[in-house]
């Protein structure tokens, strides 16, 4: 029985806020494995990928997650590229029931535009190349147990959606 909820999602799909919202509404733990990278580490995560590179950053993921797994009762936000790895994607199958916040490209690139602290920005420097990166990961998203389509929810909405979709999947 899965007893972990996992949000999925590009960056700036709101894993993290709508996170929160979820984990305090049921009372559950809330993690999110960028935060807890950047604790381990004692560096922001855009410095951690110029220092010691997105390999680097990747393998902490996974041993992240994998830690993260052994707990009950937590829900998570991942990294937007944590799926795209095997090993995490056999990991999130086994312990957590995983929800992907679909959020269409162009409201996902006004998020993020602005944003200092998204290391890939800085490899994808045009719309189009981050929107080819969009794409590459949308089938690792896609694999999750529930899609919920976002783009015109508030966080609460969504909070409630994943609530509503995980008790009717027995997880709550």
């Amino acid at each position: 029985m899965r007893c972990n909820i996992a949000l999925l999602g590009f960056m700036g799909c709101g894993k993290t806020s709508v996170g929160r919202r979820v984990a305090q509404r049921i009372g559950w733990e809330f993690h999110d494995t960028d935060a807890v990278i950047e604790k381990r580490v004692g560096l922001p995560i855009p410095e951690i990928f110029s220092r010691y590179g997105e390999e680097y950053f990747r393998a902490l993921e996974t041993e992240v997650l994998a830690e993260l797994a052994t707990r009950r009762h937590l829900v998570l936000a991942t990294g937007g590229g944590l799926p795209v790895k095997e090993r995490n994607r056999e990991i999130l199958k086994e312990h957590f029931f995983t929800v992907f916040l679909r959020v269409s490209f162009p409201l996902l690139f006004e998020r993020i535009r602005r944003s200092t602290n998204r290391p890939l920005l800085k490899k994808y420097r045009t719309p189009e190349e981050l929107e080819a990166l969009y794409w590459a990961r949308i089938p690792y998203y896609e694999s999750a147990h529930v899609i919920i389509d976002a783009d015109f929810l508030t966080e609460e909405e969504v909070a409630e959606e994943i609530i509503r979709r995980a008790r009717d999947c027995g997880v709550l």
